[in-house]
Formats: C-alpha cells, sequence, structure tokens
C-alpha cells in the first residue's frame, strides 16, 4: 500500500474525520472482536493499531516467509488469489498464520492440506484469480480472536445485471504489502486502507482491466491509495447489515496507487457457486475419509470436528442464499 512520507509528517492537521464501523456480534460471520475505525486521510493507508478487529485475515507464507494474504471462510478453509499458489507443486511449502497483526508473531499456525485453484484460471489475464485451502487442522474460532468473513449477499448470476460491488461505494483493504510502489520488503505490521469501486465503465478500469464480469476496479481517481506486492490474496471488504462481506480479492495492479491506475480486485460475488460447491464436496469427501481410524473404529473427536465445519459451512451458506435482490 502506497504511503508517502512527507504527507505523514503532517497527520496531526490532515486526519480530521474517522469511521468506525460496529458490526452485529451476533452475525454468524463478518464480525470482529472490535470495532473497526478507520482513518479516512491519511494517505496511503494505516496500520491496525487495535488488534482483533480484522479476525478472518491470515498470513500466506512460502517457506516460512510472507506471500499474500488470505481470508477465513471456514475454521479450516480459506480463499486467497489463484496467482498466490498456482506454481506450488509441494503444498508443504505453505503455511498460514492466523491471530496477528505483526508478522514476526506466531498466532494460530496451519500447514495447508488440499488445494482447489479455480479450474479456468488464466494466469496471463489473472482470469479467475481465486483459489481455496483446506487447512491440515481446524483453527480454533471458540477460544480466540479469530472469525470468518461473509460472502457477498448476492445471488452470483445477478452480477452480470447489477455491478456488485456497486460503484462508488467505499471498501477497505487489509495486508501486509509493502508501502512503497518500488519496494520488495512487505510491512510488518498489518494495514487497513480506504478505496472506493470503480465502475466497469469507467475509462480507467476499462484500460486496465481484462474482464469487468470476473473482475472489477478499485480505488481513487486522484491515486494515493491502493493495495501493492504482499497484499495479493487478501480481503477487499464492503460493510453492509452491520458486518463485512468478502467484495473483492486482491488480484494485480500496474503501477501502486498512482492516478488514473486503479487496482484490480477479483469480483466475489461471481463465483459464488464455485466457492460454496468447492466447501461442500470437500467437507463432505474429508468428513467420509476421516470417519473411521487405523483400527477401524469411529474417530469421534475427528466426527466432531468436521460436524461443527460443516455446520459452519451450512450458516455460511444460508447467509447470503436467502438474498433476493441486489442494490
Amino acid at each position: 500500500m502506497k504511503s508517502f512520507f512527507l504527507v505523514l509528517m503532517f497527520i496531526t492537521w490532515d486526519v480530521t474525520t474517522s469511521t468506525e464501523y460496529t458490526c452485529d456480534r451476533h452475525a454468524a460471520c463478518g464480525c470482529s472482536k472490535r470495532s473497526t475505525i478507520v482513518l479516512s486521510k491519511i494517505i496511503g493507508g494505516e496500520p491496525v493499531n487495535v488488534s482483533h478487529t480484522w479476525g478472518w485475515i491470515g498470513s500466506l507464507r512460502r517457506d516460512g516467509y510472507h506471500q499474500c494474504g488470505a481470508s477465513l471462510l471456514t475454521p479450516q478453509h480459506v480463499i486467497t488469489a489463484a496467482h498466490c499458489v498456482n506454481d506450488i507443486i509441494l503444498l508443504s511449502r505453505l503455511s498460514l498464520n492466523f491471530g496477528i497483526t505483526n508478522l514476526s508473531y506466531i498466532g494460530q499456525l496451519r500447514n495447508v492440506s488440499k488445494m482447489y485453484i479455480h479450474p479456468e484460471y488464466n494466469a496471463a489475464a489473472y482470469l479467475n484469480d481465486i483459489a481455496i485451502l483446506r487447512l491440515d487442522e481446524p483453527l480454533n474460532l471458540m477460544y480466540s480472536n479469530l472469525s470468518t468473513i461473509c460472502l457477498p449477499a448476492v445471488k452470483d448470476y445477478n452480477v452480470s445485471e447489477s455491478e456488485y460491488p456497486p460503484a462508488n461505494v467505499e471498501l477497505v483493504a487489509i495486508g501486509w504489502g509493502v508501502t512503497e510502489a518500488l519496494g520488495s520488503i512487505p510491512s510488518q505490521i498489518l494495514r487497513q486502507v480506504t478505496v472506493q469501486a470503480i465502475s466497469r465503465t469507467d475509462s480507467n478500469c476499462q484500460s486496465t482491466i481484462y474482464n469487468d464480469t470476473v473482475q472489477f476496479c478499485a480505488g481513487l481517481p486522484e491515486g494515493g491509495k491502493d493495495t501493492c506486492r504482499g497484499d495479493s490474496g487478501g480481503p477487499l471488504m464492503l460493510f453492509k447489515n452491520r458486518r463485512w462481506e468478502l467484495a473483492g480479492i486482491t488480484s494485480y495492479g500496474e503501477i501502486c496507487a498512482a492516478e488514473g491506475i486503479p487496482g484490480v480486485y477479483t469480483r466475489v460475488a461471481y463465483f459464488q457457486s464455485f466457492i460454496t460447491e468447492t466447501l461442500r464436496s470437500d467437507v463432505a469427501s474429508a468428513s467420509k475419509g476421516k470417519q473411521l481410524n487405523a483400527d477401524g473404529e469411529k474417530n469421534s473427536s475427528v466426527k466432531m470436528s468436521y460436524a461443527k465445519m460443516i455446520i459452519h459451512f451450512i450458516i455460511l451458506y444460508v447467509s447470503f442464499s436467502v438474498v433476493k435482490t441486489v442494490f
């Protein structure tokens, strides 16, 4: 995420407003343990100073080093960008660290046991840039500060008729990406930035994007706020009905935070069938494969773990399947 040192020197005078997002604590997803405060006038984003405000963000690590962001869908499934993992042959190279804001800390660390890359992923154009990973063990959500993010409350077949997220709506991105356009070292501290969804008919978007059905643009016309390298795979979120929805997955950009060059994101609403079908089949196959232990006896602890995961998936599915229209 882009930042300018000279501007940050004048934070005391520049910051005049902030937005506090207080979510529904009874929501099954999209609500962290603490309210989120975003300072709206800090150029290029800001550090997340309060822990546990984004309970679903995880650091996707390759060979132990931060590579991309990822978002928690269920206690044992995360969603990220396909380009973050497409070249991986050995899953043992991947791990995920959840429950942290500082990359040097260890929260709940998990390995990856299975990977589902969209079958029509196009690496050249970043089309269908979406992947789901199964963790080797479920994360502990009950006695931790972790939570899951909601899928968009819109039917995927409506996306072609009405943009989702709507143009000009405010969105929040989070990640550990570089803070300079030409930088190579990720931020040690989780950062957040507010941007706007850009209409698919915008000329700047059209010159940057490959397919406005499966991708969308976000940023600011004047630049200055953006995601960047190391933020890929992380969430771009919409606050709606007092909960956070996963509107986009950080995919690519030509120049970080440049005027007239928006960032491009995977349009999650379009992929809800892929997401729900992948989760359903994975939970079913994993549960079936784990029902018997080496002695041929039923492993009750494994059954209970997967039963909880199935219940969580049902809640996630119902949270958007009941919605009939979009705005």
